[in-house]
């Protein structure tokens, strides 16, 4: 399972420590774990924005 946050700040950022890092601009969408979401959430670098459907019809 994911979630979307938005970034707040800019930075390099890695959500697992088997995945590389990626780049995020300040207001960029991405797909993390809900783990690491928490986490950028705590220290005020995300926003929390959806959980994405998985669903397929």
């Amino acid at each position: 399972m994911q979630v979307v946050i938005e970034f707040t700040e800019s930075g390099v950022y890695k959500d697992r420590c088997w995945e590389s890092s990626f780049k995020a601009s300040k207001g960029q969408l991405h797909r993390v774990s809900p783990q690491y979401a928490a986490q950028l959430i705590k220290h005020s670098k995300a926003i929390f924005r959806a959980i994405p459907d998985t669903h397929t019809e």
